[in-house]
């Protein structure tokens, strides 16, 4: 008889990790090219386009980003897209890391830290961000895993590239100091493998920090990195402790539940690696703390230690209860349930928070504490009637369930081009404005030019990186060209002189939070990141003689146009 072919059996573990990278590609690559880069992120990408470009530029504090990015640049030209695409790259790569640490972690915790870690907000918004932030933070894990897979070269590389990348690279190396000195923790340096490691990441500085010694300045890139992390960088000050605890609040609640008490089971039942997380998880946000330079996005290396601990806590519970299943589902139904009630309360006090003032807020506290108290006392109750342990278990499935919502709900807003990210921590500076629609009218104008068959110069009158990168392929008027076709200036509330004769119009041009540290309500900004915000304009002046008709009109006159 002939043999029957068996089909491949098909590897659950497998399939789980690519539905898990699926899902973290789609929350950082969808619209990643939508949204304007704002000021913060042309400060990297600006000096990418110039090497790309063949000029001489500032690398700044990220040299690694902008030297990696000119590459993406020269071959298919600036973009938003590209100035976020090797981010974007890193932060993917990042969460398929866990799969190599499945041996030391188990292979559940694992798949539970990858999940957490494709819908982290901080991660996700860091990975949508033109900067070295990204990289040098996955760049720095990946050196580490390489270095625990015994490949001493590819450690070398990424650590070098981390090096190069951006300055928060240094919070994590101090946290693992202190961790290490805390814990009296002695790694094992073997010289046959420091010595081709050491190389790789000498090698690496040399011709790649200089992209084969076409841009020298690379070869200042880990001192220049070194000083922004002690120094800081003047056009983007440190973020107060204020805002940091709202981040930690905001974003990271479900890690601060789960991943504290993965931290006490450590330290109370034993538990060698969720000692040491716990210890590094404190002394980075120490580290955070004490340094005035710090960013919202520093806060990834709290975030990393406290999703492993959380996962950790959460694959206690994830098991098949013994002969009370039922139970443990109904206790989970049950708490989803005043979880949803509770969300919308919430939520509606949040949306009409103008008019429900003082006596709304009374009122939703006392539903969010009698909902609270409930959702204890019913717990309570099936854990002394049936089972303590079902309980247990459906209270946690229910709150993992509730975390991942609140998770996916955060970090959806960074696909969304319309939404505020004023009020969003993540950007070290104001989020961008109506560049996109600014660049719309400009190409309008451009077709109007090829008809006119004039040049199109414009003159720009506003400081702002944002606006030097939207118009970067837009050409200056030459000394003595006369009244320019185009100008830019920022809105006062008066129309300049110079311009009384123009045709203008009005973007925003940056738009910033208008308030700090913390919003003035804090249930809208929770559910709906709202909150006041400050908007600066700028004007967009047209000759009128590059329309049909039009004439150049000064404060004394007619005159002929140029």
């Amino acid at each position: 008889m002939a043999a029957v072919a068996q089909r491949p059996r098909i590897d659950i573990e497998i399939v789980l990790y690519i539905a898990v990278l699926l899902l973290a590609f789609g929350l950082r690559f969808v619209n990643l090219g939508g949204a304007p880069l704002a000021e913060s992120e042309t400060s990297a990408a600006l000096p990418a386009y110039a090497v790309a470009g063949g000029q001489d530029a500032d690398l700044g504090p990220q040299p690694g980003y902008v030297l990696l990015t000119s590459l993406l640049f020269g071959v298919f030209g600036g973009s938003e897209f590209l100035a976020r695409l090797l981010p974007a790259v890193f932060g993917l790569a990042l969460v398929a890391l866990p799969f190599a640490w499945r041996d030391l972690l188990g292979t559940r915790v694992a798949l539970l830290l990858a999940l957490f870690l494709a819908i982290d907000p901080g991660l996700v918004a860091t990975s949508r961000m033109a900067s070295g932030h990204m990289l040098a933070i996955a760049a720095i894990l990946f050196a580490l895993t390489a270095w625990w897979r015994s490949r001493p070269v590819l450690a070398g590389v990424f650590a070098a590239l981390a090096g190069l990348a951006a300055p928060t690279i240094y919070f994590g190396l101090a946290a693992a100091l202190l961790t290490a000195l805390a814990l009296q923790l002695r790694p094992r340096l073997r010289p046959e493998v420091l010595r081709p490691a050491g190389m790789a990441f000498a090698v690496t500085l040399l011709f790649g920090g200089t992209l084969l010694f076409t841009a020298l300045p690379g070869l200042g890139g880990v001192p220049q990195v070194l000083a922004a992390f002690v120094g800081g960088q003047a056009a983007f000050p440190g973020a107060g402790v204020g805002s940091i605890a709202l981040a930690l609040v905001g974003y990271y609640l479900p890690a601060l539940i789960f991943g504290g008490l993965g931290a006490l089971r450590a330290w109370t039942a034993g538990g060698a690696t969720g000692r040491v997380l716990s210890v590094f998880t404190a002394l980075s946000l120490l580290v955070i703390l004490l340094n005035p330079n710090r960013q919202v996005a520093d806060l990834i290396w709290v975030s990393l230690p406290l999703w492993t601990l959380a996962a950790t806590e959460i694959a206690r519970y994830l098991k098949h209860p013994e002969g009370e299943l039922p139970i443990a589902i109904a206790e989970a139904a049950l708490i989803l349930v005043l979880a949803v009630y509770l969300s919308f309360s919430l939520l509606n006090y949040a949306s009409e928070y103008q008019l429900a003032g003082v006596a709304g807020l009374g009122l939703t506290s006392i539903v969010a504490l009698s909902v609270v108290g409930f959702a204890g006392l019913a717990t309570l109750l099936i854990g002394l009637g049936w089972s303590q342990r079902s309980a247990m278990q459906g209270l946690a499935w229910a709150g993992a369930l509730i975390g991942v919502a609140f998770l996916v709900s955060a970090s959806t807003r960074f696909a969304r081009i319309d939404a505020d990210s004023a009020n969003d921590l993540w950007l070290p500076g104001p989020a961008a404005g109506s560049m996109n629609i600014l660049t719309a009218t400009l190409n309008d104008l451009e077709f109007v030019e090829q008809i006119n068959l004039h040049p199109l110069p414009l003159e720009l009158r506003a400081g702002s990186t944002a606006l030097q990168w939207a118009l970067r392929e837009v050409p200056t008027p030459a000394p003595g060209d006369g009244a320019p076709a185009l100008a830019i200036t920022i809105w006062t509330g008066e129309v300049p002189t110079e311009f009384a004769g123009y045709r203008g119009q009005s973007f925003a041009i940056s738009i910033q939070r208008a308030w700090d540290p913390f919003p003035p309500d804090f249930l809208s900004w929770f559910f709906l990141r709202k909150g006041p915000t400050q908007v600066q304009m700028m004007s967009l002046w047209v000759r009128p003689d590059l329309f049909p008709g039009g004439e150049v009109r000064s404060p004394t006159g007619l005159e002929p146009a140029p």
